[in-house]
């Protein structure tokens, strides 16, 4: 039993990642015929009706509290995604955008040190190191310029 979970779960991050990948081609070919905005309030209003599906129930338990944290993290989400999405419509490519998005997962040992003083470890160095070097290689071009897109 225990193999299958492996296996599942295996397939099922595959899946995530391809699923997560192929965004960032759907949303360069959106940008060449509707506007970064129309993008994004088709993605939020889309998410918004799924999830509000889902989580039907639970809308009872919403407080002033949940409204003010879900501003904060839907604002930052919106922030995020149309930063990402206005990049991909001015000029850099699906594959640039993706890498840069995912930078994320380096940035946040330090945000985290940032808000509750819990220090990265040395790994946590290396890898942000690394990651600058990567973001240089990717977007740099030949002039060492960065362009648009990318920034």
């Amino acid at each position: 039993m225990k193999d299958k979970t492996y296996l599942i779960s295996k397939i099922a991050l595959f899946l995530t990642a391809i699923i997560w990948g192929s965004t960032f081609v759907v949303v360069k070919g959106a940008t060449d015929t509707m506007p970064s905005n129309f993008i994004m309030a088709i993605r939020f209003t889309v998410g918004s009706i799924v999830l509000g599906i889902i989580f039907r129930k639970k809308f009872k338990l919403i407080d002033r509290g949940y409204i003010i944290g879900g501003l904060v993290m839907g604002g930052s989400l919106w922030i995020s995604f149309i930063v990402q999405v206005v990049g991909l419509a001015l000029d850099t490519t699906p594959g640039k955008s993706a890498f840069l998005t995912a930078i994320y997962c380096v940035v946040v040992p330090f945000l985290y040190w940032i808000v509750f003083k819990d220090r990265p470890d040395k790994f946590n160095f290396i890898a942000a190191f690394i990651c600058i070097i990567g973001i240089g290689m990717v977007s740099l071009n030949e002039k060492l310029t960065i362009s648009m897109g990318d920034i």
